[in-house]
Order: C-alpha cells, then sequence, then structure tokens
C-alpha cells in the first residue's frame, strides 16, 4: 500500500514537472515576453491577488514597465497595455469573441447573460432583457429615479435640521438599490427610508467580489458556502452570507412573480420576461434569479461608488461645483427645479463632470479576458494564437496619460475641450468595456449620475466630513476598486441649501 502511494505522488509530481516543461518551453504563448513564475502556474497570480489582496494589478503595472506593452501573465493569459488595442480584444459581433468558462464561474450565476461564454448563447439570453434597458426605456422610466432621488433629498433636508453627518455612500447605494429593485422586481425595498440607509445592503455586493476574487483561483468555494448551514456561514464569512441571503431574497422574488404572489410586480422587467413569448428554458426560477442577480449588482454598487467619486471631487475643489452650479441655471432656473436627463446632457460642462465621474471611478476593476476561438490576434511581432485568453484593464486606458493628460486629476473640460476640436475622447471611455458585451445598465446609470449630481450641486451647500481622497482610492481590486482599508466612503455635512 505504501509503495501505490509512493507511486501516486511520484505520478503527480512528474505530471507537475513535465506540465511546467511545457508551459514554459512548449506552449504555443512560450515567445509572449513575461516571468517564467507566471508561465508555469495561476500561483504567481494567486499570490499577488489572494495573499497580497488585490495587489495583481499594480504589480502588472511594473511588469509592463518590465517587459513592455504585452506580457504573458499566466499559463494561457496575455495581458496588452494598449489603449488603441482595447477595441480589438473587446470587439464588436463582427468578430467572434467568447469568455472564458473558468473566469465567469467565480461569480456562479450561469443562468444569466453577464456569464455566458458564447457569443451566441449571450445573445440569446441578452436580447430579451436589453430592450427594458435601452435609452428610450430607460427616459421611461425617469419618474421612479426622480422618486427615489426626492427621498434623498429629503433625508438630507433632515440631516441639515438635525446637523447630523451623512454616509452619502450608503445613502447613494441605498437609492441606487431602490432603483434596481422596483424596476427590476417591482419591489419597494425602502432602504432609503432606513435610518441606517440599510447599509447591510452593500454586505452582498462586497461578498460578491471578494468571495468571486476567490473563486476566481478555488472555483468550488462558492458551492461549498451554499451548503454549509447559515449560522456556520454567518460565523465562517459573514459576507459569503450576505451574498447568499442576497441571492436566496432575489430567488424568491422570481418565483413570488412566476406564480402570481408580487402583486407589484406587474410591469417590471421580470414580469415580462416571465410572461409569454420567451422559450421556456430561458424563464426557468434559476436562469431568471441569476439574470436578475446580475442586475441588482450591478446596478448597485459601481453606480453608486461613482456617485461618490464624483460628488468628492467636486467638493474637494469648490471653484468645480460654483463652476457647475452656475452652468445647470440654465436648466434648473431655481434650486428645486427637476430637468430631464435629456436636458441635463444638453449642458457641456455637465457632461463634462459625469464622463470625468465615470472615468475616476473605473467601473469593474478587474481583467475580463476574452477568447477569440478561431482567429490568430497579432500584436505588434507578436502572435496570439486560437483559444487563448487576453485581456486589457480598464484602469490603464482610462488613466493612460496620452490620452488623457494628468490622469489623476479631476477635470470636466478635458471633455469640453475635446469636444470643440472634434476629438472623440469617448472611444476611450472603456469603464462599461466595448464590444457586444458592453454593459447592460449603461443607459440607467447615466441618468441617475446626471439627475442626481445636477440635483445635489444646484440645491444643496455640502461640505466634506472626515473624508480625502484615501477614502475614495482605488487602492486594492476585489472586481470593484477598493481602497487600502475596508470600503470607500463619503461623508458629508449639510450645512444649508443653495438660495436661488
Amino acid at each position: 500500500m505504501a509503495g501505490l502511494a509512493v507511486w501516486v505522488v511520484g505520478g503527480l509530481l512528474a505530471y507537475r514537472m513535465a506540465l511546467v516543461v511545457y508551459r514554459v518551453f512548449f506552449h504555443p504563448l512560450r515567445k509572449i515576453p513575461g516571468p517564467k513564475l507566471a508561465a508555469m502556474s495561476t500561483a504567481y497570480q494567486f499570490y499577488y491577488e489572494i495573499i497580497k489582496q488585490g495587489t495583481f494589478i499594480w504589480h502588472l503595472e511594473k511588469l509592463h514597465e518590465i517587459y513592455g506593452p504585452i506580457v504573458r501573465i499566466g499559463p494561457r493569459e496575455v495581458h496588452i497595455k494598449d489603449s488603441e488595442y482595447y477595441e480589438t480584444i473587446y470587439a464588436s459581433s463582427g468578430r467572434r469573441r467568447e469568455k472564458d468558462a473558468a473566469i465567469v464561474a467565480q461569480f456562479d450565476i450561469p443562468g444569466s447573460s453577464f456569464s455566458s461564454v458564447s457569443p451566441e448563447i449571450h445573445r440569446m439570453r441578452r436580447s430579451p432583457v436589453e430592450k427594458f434597458f435601452s435609452k428610450g426605456a430607460i427616459n421611461r422610466t425617469e419618474q421612479n429615479v426622480q422618486k427615489h432621488l426626492d427621498k434623498l433629498v429629503a433625508r438630507l433636508e433632515q440631516a441639515q435640521k438635525a446637523h447630523k453627518v451623512v454616509a452619502m455612500d450608503a445613502g447613494f447605494a441605498a437609492m441606487t438599490s431602490d432603483i434596481i429593485h422596483e424596476y427590476v422586481f417591482g419591489l419597494h425595498t425602502g432602504n432609503l427610508d432606513q435610518e441606517d440607509f440599510n447599509e447591510r445592503i452593500r454586505d452582498g455586493v462586497n461578498g460578491l467580489f471578494k468571495l468571486g476574487h476567490l473563486s476566481r483561483f478555488l472555483p468550488w468555494i462558492q458551492p461549498l458556502m451554499a451548503t454549509l448551514p447559515r449560522f456556520l456561514m454567518d460565523m465562517l464569512s459573514p459576507y459569503a452570507f450576505a451574498l447568499m441571503d442576497q441571492k436566496q431574497f432575489i430567488h424568491d422574488q422570481v418565483v413570488a412573480i412566476q406564480t402570481g404572489q408580487n402583486k407589484g410586480s406587474a410591469g417590471s422587467v421580470m414580469e415580462k420576461l416571465s410572461g409569454p413569448g420567451l422559450p421556456d428554458h430561458f424563464k426557468s426560477a434559476r436562469n431568471l434569479s441569476d439574470e436578475g442577480f446580475a442586475l441588482v449588482i450591478g446596478g448597485t454598487e459601481t453606480t453608486a461608488r461613482s456617485l461618490s467619486v464624483g460628488l468628492f471631487h467636486l467638493l474637494n475643489e469648490p471653484r468645480l461645483i460654483h463652476k457647475l452650479r452656475e452652468e445647470l441655471r440654465a436648466v434648473m432656473p431655481t434650486p428645486t427645479s427637476k430637468p430631464t436627463w435629456n436636458q441635463l446632457e444638453q449642458v457641456p460642462y455637465m457632461m463634462g463632470v459625469v464622463l470625468e465621474t465615470f472615468r475616476l471611478a473605473t467601473g469593474i476593476a478587474s481583467r475580463s479576458p476574452r477568447v477569440a476561438p478561431s482567429e490568430a490576434l497579432v500584436y505588434k511581432d507578436y502572435t496570439i494564437p486560437p483559444g487563448h485568453m487576453v485581456s486589457q484593464v480598464n484602469y490603464f486606458v482610462l488613466m493612460d496619460p496620452t490620452i488623457f493628460p494628468d490622469p489623476e486629476v479631476f477635470d470636466p473640460e478635458r471633455w469640453t475641450r475635446a469636444a470643440a476640436k472634434g476629438e472623440r475622447l469617448d472611444k476611450f471611455l472603456v469603464n462599461f468595456s466595448k464590444g457586444s458585451r458592453i454593459c447592460l445598465g449603461m443607459n440607467l446609470a447615466y441618468a441617475e449620475i446626471y439627475l442626481t449630481i445636477a440635483t445635489l450641486v444646484r440645491r444643496f451647500e455640502l461640505e466634506l466630513f472626515e473624508t480625502t481622497k484615501e477614502n475614495i482610492a482605488f487602492a486594492r481590486d476585489f472586481g470593484t476598486p477598493y481602497p487600502d482599508q475596508g470600503n470607500y466612503s463619503l461623508r458629508v455635512l449639510v450645512k444649508g441649501q443653495v438660495s436661488e
């Protein structure tokens, strides 16, 4: 028996050694520059992502300084740091691109369009949903956004009277969560009505990103956590508990809609998706739950963080907020005016503020690799054979100094200057990605950012409270940007209301 164990261990070691030799010396990616350790195993990434807690992105920046714009960062993954090449990787439907099955598995929402590997499955799943998130559809539901924004305004008025500090990061998350839950499920979650804005709603999102970050290397971790008793899961990982709790909550809402128990769901996205005209396999409770979960996650935290980043920079430089307030008078003659999204888009400086907000907020921070299954991608003197992962981090494009001079500076006028010259800077605004997989909720995010920033700037005199750039900085990558410690935060004092 002992002899058999020796043979098994020896065989496994021999296999691993042979695999390492193959990956370094014979693999199709062997000619791509990069550290040999990265070519040998994903343990190289694991060290920086898990042990060093979300710092691989900064190590990747150093690798490009050493090896140049193209680097092999894994046994079968290449990263290219070249903003002009972004649209080749994240191409439109004319050039076939797939996601990698192992990468999308980390989120454990296999029935969603987001997690679809092939473009055919992605198109089949996305097509019934995307019409609800077109610009026209969001224009028609703008009153829903305004209703929840009015609640946030009321909370700020209460805070002014009570001389209380407002956690705007939590307030924005509560508002975006209430909006997306009502739009998708017809559900009134009431987060804005709670004293602390129900800060726990962010735990489920944090759970997805932080647990998903680990699942990239240990894909069995989420299914395992789901089998644990709830009290044990809560003890081991409150974030994982909140994640599973959120998934179960959404599944219950889907079932309630499908069985007619949710009477308030009439007209909601999920109610329409559950109706006749769509194939049964698309309408399974699991598939619709996965799609609903993806919509809720995508429609809550990234937009809330963008709002926090934008408002911070405006408050941090009073001249910016004063200029914006003056420009807004054209469509908001009084502080209580309620312009439409379309009207706000016509204010050039407002447009610059929104685009600069998205640029510095980053959106998704992690790599989202694409696979060209039948096309060899050529970058300069290098050829990447079909079937290998290629990625480009959004952050590197958004902070490219050759495109955005002084990229760390919040400068809304860079967009108005470019527009006056006929330059298309928006080509490089990649926080929603590009191509056929561009973010489904992009239009809703734009509407929320335009309406919220305009309303707060025109109506209130706000002041930062114990909040510095470090509180909203991108220091660690757990799927979305996180500061060095904890989660991003933005606290303000409501000093008064604008008089005219």
